[in-house]
């Protein structure tokens, strides 16, 4: 979310497994534009911690999976924002094809828009 409603989150699989992603949209930071992936499962027990700057998404790599979020601020429909998911100039390496997606996910603009 843009700011003033920057938020923090902590995410982990409870149920399933997903791949999870990050990037860093903060304007001054020396990784901007950088992304990290994690396979999250409720056998490995990790969480992803996301600070305000970073977009966020992940993909569901079994039919059961179940997110739960910590997250510092109430979500705020209109202060919403993101990146396309196969942008190339990110070039993520998601791990399977997309079979179903979001309106809103599928019609984020691509990281140039963004910054120009």
């Amino acid at each position: 979310q843009e700011d003033p409603y920057g938020e923090v989150k902590l995410v982990s699989c409870v149920r399933g497994a997903i791949f999870d992603v990050v990037v860093d949209l903060r304007p001054n930071s020396p990784t901007r534009h950088s992304w990290m992936g994690f396979e999250l499962t409720p056998e490995n027990m990790k969480q992803v911690y996301i600070p305000a700057g970073f977009a966020h998404g992940f993909q569901t790599l079994t039919n059961d999976a179940e997110v739960a979020y910590l997250i510092s601020q109430f979500y705020t429909p209109h202060a919403s924002t993101g990146v396309h998911y196969n942008d190339p100039a990110l070039s993520i390496n998601w791990p399977l094809l997309p079979t179903a997606m979001s309106e809103r996910d599928m019609n984020w603009p691509l990281l140039k828009k963004l910054v120009s």
